[in-house]
């Protein structure tokens, strides 16, 4: 009994010490890698780095890094890494350390305070380019767990490039850690094409499986390649049934390309579309409802523009740094206000005079917008930018090929807000129903009482107000410049003349239309011919329908 109780005691003792061993071996192991680099012998240190790259321990990642940049030295022999260097009054290099493993942390000295050394008082580890070439696929290995996402695709990209299988538990590893979902699908992806190359004929079959549910059609030059002759005229994928499904992945795939070119160019139409709408809809209500041909329109979006940068510039110098996006929501009722002020002194100094003379206010507004387009020139110069605020920077990842912006995004929905309050305005108040009638038939509305002149410098002030907040949104998808206004004139004026005018409902149908179809035409036709064409139907449309889509009722004046 007391042998068997000796040999129970003694099985429990001989597992505690291999249960034991293995944290300690490894103690014993970094130990050792430390101490071969800490030698600063490039044999030693070329030693240490293939165990360590080898045993794919991110542990070392920072002493790597330090190594690979040049930043590895020895304070009273212990491993430490230089931060930015300087130079002190007397023309020393000094320069913060930090802990070279496990983690890269300040070094503080006794009073709390980051420990700061002269560089002569430092030991560089040496490092050539045969230590940097060992260490280069140990840090595109670890970069896969870094906290910077960016750091993370290139290396996720680079090992499925790199066709090593070896990769693959590492890479199974990191999709279980992985919480960007962009990033996962990338993985997946370099998961695919490195088990596209396995010995076993079924994991490639799964692989082309994976691959073409994926819909990443990045993919699909690698999937041609493993079943088309190469140039000696070997095909790679010899397996029948991994070859059909290849191709069948590579058939979807292709399919799925197109259905994503077809969005693409939707989304970019419509936003496009939207942008030329933005813009229309101040020149529709002056030019609709007043029957003038205001030639500064686009300078009245200009005006709302350079605002905003103005208030930019304010916030920059009052709120804090947290609270400096605030500045776009806040220069909103700026650029509506400014502008719309600003087209209402127009109005009342220069339009009002001008009303039923054609070429005089065609002449006199353009002589406006070019005074404008120089006193902004003047004030500000020729190029300004207002900064895109973070929540709309970035887009929408629909596909891994296809990225719909928010900035774009917003003003579509931006433009989807204004024509609904529009609408609401013309419609469901007392104003608009003098403003219809003020168009119907101008002499019968003034003998009912309805004081037409006050209610066309209310509709200038509307529609150059409105110019304002297309220049406020222009600002998230271009700079802001003296001229940037008559970049879209001509097309906001096709736009309300070929949709009918005054027309809300055609300046949407004919903004939509114009916006796709230059969009359409594009890839088939450079964009200056593709403007050519677009002009040319909407000449040959309106020798068939002179009224546009949506014709107006007769003004009689």
């Amino acid at each position: 009994m007391k042998i068997k109780r000796h040999n129970f005691l003694r099985s429990i003792c001989a597992l505690v010490l291999i249960l034991g061993a293995s944290p300690i071996q490894a103690q014993i192991d970094h130990q050792l890698q430390l101490g071969r680099i800490a030698s600063n012998d490039r044999d030693s240190i070329t030693t240490a780095v293939r165990a360590i790259s080898d045993e794919k321990d991110v542990a070392y990642y920072a002493l790597m890094v330090a190594l690979f940049n040049g930043e590895l030295y020895l304070k009273n022999n212990e491993l430490v890494i230089i931060g930015d260097m300087q130079e002190d009054d007397y023309g020393d290099t000094l320069a913060p350390l930090y802990t070279a493993y496990p983690k890269r942390h300040p070094i503080l000295n006794d009073e709390g305070k980051p420990l700061i050394a002269t560089l002569i008082d430092l030991e560089e580890i040496d490092s050539n380019r045969r230590i940097r070439a060992l260490i280069q696929p140990y840090l595109t290995q670890m970069e896969i767990f870094h906290p910077d996402p960016g750091k993370r695709r290139v290396a996720v990209e680079t090992l499925g490039n790199r066709g090593d299988l070896g990769a693959v538990p590492m890479l199974r590893d990191a999709l279980e850690k992985e919480t960007d979902s962009g990033i996962q699908s990338l993985i997946r992806v370099a998961l695919g094409k490195l088990e596209l190359t396995h010995p076993d004929a079924e994991v490639r079959l799964n692989a082309a499986k994976a691959l073409g549910d994926l819909n990443n059609t990045f993919v699909l030059s690698f999937l041609q390649a493993r079943v088309e002759p190469d140039a000696s005229g070997n095909i790679a994928e010899l397996d029948p049934a991994v070859q059909s499904e290849i191709r069948d992945a590579i058939q979807w795939l292709e399919t799925f390309n197109q259905i994503m070119v077809v969005i693409q160019t939707a989304f970019v139409g419509l936003s496009l579309g939207s942008i030329l709408i933005l813009v229309a809809l101040g020149l529709a209500v002056i030019y609709g409802q007043i029957g003038i041909i205001n030639m500064a329109h686009g300078e009245f979006m200009m005006v709302g523009a350079y605002f905003t940068f103005i208030v930019q510039n304010i916030c920059l110098i009052v709120l804090p740094v947290a609270y400096i996006d605030l500045f776009f929501p806040l220069s909103l009722p700026v650029a509506f206000l400014t502008a719309g002020g600003m087209g209402l002194l127009v109005e009342s100094l220069v339009i009002r005079r001008l009303y039923n003379r054609p070429l005089e206010s065609l002449l006199a507004t353009w002589g406006i917008s070019l005074i404008l387009v120089q006193l902004a020139r003047t004030i500000f110069g020729d190029l300004t930018a207002v900064k895109l605020p973070q929540i709309l920077s970035g887009g929408f990842e629909l596909a891994p090929q296809v990225m719909l912006p928010y900035n774009r995004i917003f003003i579509i929905c931006l433009t989807a807000v204004i024509l609904v309050g529009l609408v609401a305005f013309f419609f469901k108040t007392r104003f608009g129903l003098r403003l219809r009638a003020v168009t119907q038939n101008r002499g019968m509305s003034a003998c009912m009482g309805i004081p037409t002149r006050r209610v066309d410098a209310i509709a200038f002030f509307l529609g150059t107000g409105i110019a304002g907040i297309a220049g406020w949104a222009m600002t998230l998808i271009g700079n802001v410049v003296p001229n940037m206004g008559q970049t879209y004139i001509v097309d906001a004026f096709l736009v309300v003349v070929v949709g009918g005018v005054g027309k809300i409902l055609g300046t949407i149908v004919a903004g939509l239309g114009i916006g796709v179809s230059n969009k359409v035409i594009e890839p088939f036709a450079e964009a200056v011919y593709a403007k050519v064409l677009i002009l040319g139907l909407i000449i040959l449309f309106l020798q068939l329908r002179p009224t546009g889509i949506f014709p107006a009722k007769g003004r009689d004046e």
